[in-house]
């Protein structure tokens, strides 16, 4: 009877070391990224020398104690003593429990300490200095980032302040937020100093450039937004193919992240598809509908309008749990409203990944020849990687929740321990 007790158990002690065992290995791949450039600049700037310049110093110092102080007992307890002594000694900590008696040993530690406190002296400004360049480079935007399941936020406009408050209504405390764009390091420093608790970084370029976007990390974002960047003199057909461009340089460099981009002319939506970009937000699409809502109720407008802002109740996607899979929809509704105090407004699926072949148009064009290169040369022509979206607002209440189904709400939080990545407890 105990027996499937035991192996129970065995099971569980396997699962926690297997996740142990992960867990060690991402947290060290995560050091090697974080101190694998350090390493490299601290060897650029021959600490590493400076470094073994003040060990020889010290072994030296400690030879020449050890055979100068023969009072102080056998060769191997006098060159421990002359080793602690030098160390002591160069690192300015005089204790004095070790001091040298004679005429030889006091001119060792005289050269010891000119000497020490040169090349200590050295070793503490190179690495001070290390330290500082990092800093002044990283507020440049000149650093590369090593931050995982962050958010990259490509280019900047007037409204670029706006969609980082709305951005950060919504993300977890402390979610990292990488700015890909040409604003001054003055200009991000305004922007820390506004957003105090928002958790910034900063790569300064042009976010068309692989280059730059490798420093942004994609490979270890979470999702990339990119905004239709206003440049000086530029047509608004020149602002969207740089946000293309944008799309399908990020799509090369990481295929699976998922992408939301702002364009301007409406014409070029079908662009950003067939480069696979997930969200596509048409700058002023949805003005018109405001308008009309405004001249017909200004009720509507107004219900509208707090909807799409951040401090009052606002849309949310919402895992559904298993029990609720197989049930009419009017049972998780009723949960939702009873227990969060959130309103059902629609369901919807990711469905199957979409191909190369749907999204190209059936007419050659120049375009689609570009999207499908650049693709070819990343090895990403047979599954594009995007998918289809189904959705359905307003769901009957005798819709049966099918399996993967994702409920949108409307609340003025999100429902705790509710929002996607953290479902339902």
């Amino acid at each position: 009877m105990e027996q499937p007790e035991l192996s129970a158990t065995s099971r569980m002690v396997r699962h926690l070391d297997s996740l142990s065992l992960k867990s060690l290995r991402r947290r060290w791949k995560y050091l090697s990224d974080l101190l694998g450039p350090f390493w490299v600049i601290l060897r650029k700037e021959r600490v590493f020398l400076l470094l073994g310049a003040v060990v020889v110093l010290v072994l030296v110092a400690g030879l020449g104690f050890s055979l100068h102080e023969q009072q102080e007992g056998g060769f191997w307890h006098r060159l421990g003593q002359g080793l602690w002594w030098a160390a002591v000694t160069i690192t300015t900590v005089g204790y004095g429990d070790v001091v040298p008696q004679t005429l030889g040993g006091r001119m060792v530690g005289v050269a010891l300490m000119f000497s020490g406190l040169i090349f200590l002296s050295l070793l503490t400004a190179t690495v001070a200095s290390v330290f500082v360049e990092r800093k002044i480079r990283k507020e440049r935007g000149l650093e590369n980032i090593t931050e995982s399941n962050h958010i990259i936020i490509l280019g900047w406009h007037r409204g670029g302040e706006q969609v980082l408050a709305n951005l950060l209504s919504r993300l977890a405390p402390r979610t990292p937020l990488v700015l890909v764009n040409n604003l001054t390091p003055d200009q991000f420093e305004s922007l820390k100093d506004k957003f105090k608790e928002a958790n910034l970084f900063f790569v300064r370029g042009d976010f068309t450039r692989e280059e730059i976007l490798e420093k942004a990390n994609p490979p270890k974002a979470r999702q990339a937004v990119i905004l239709a960047d206003r440049v000086d003199g530029a047509s608004r057909e020149q602002i969207d193919q740089r946000t293309l461009l944008a799309a399908l340089t990020i799509k090369s460099l990481h295929p699976q992240l998922k992408v939301c981009a702002e364009v301007l002319h409406p014409d070029n939506r079908a662009h950003l598809e067939r480069a696979r970009v997930e969200d596509i937000v048409v700058r002023g699409e949805y003005d018109s509908a405001l308008i009309a809502s405004a001249t017909e109720s200004t009720g509507i407008f107004k219900v509208l309008q707090a909807l799409l802002s951040p401090e009052a109740p606002n849309f949310w996607a919402v895992d559904i749990p298993a029990r609720f899979q197989g049930k009419p929809v009017k049972e998780l509704a009723a949960f939702l409203k009873s227990q969060y105090q959130s309103l059902l407004l629609a369901l919807f699926t990711e469905g199957q990944k979409l191909r190369l072949e749907e999204l190209l148009s059936s007419e050659p064009s120049a375009i689609d020849d570009f999207i499908f290169r650049k693709f070819t040369e990343a090895g990403k022509t047979h599954l594009f990687g995007g998918h289809k979206v189904q959705f359905v607002i307003n769901p009957a209440d005798d819709h049966v929740i099918a399996p993967n189904e994702i409920a949108v709400v409307i609340a003025i939080q999100p429902p705790q321990h509710t929002l996607r990545g953290g479902i339902f407890s």
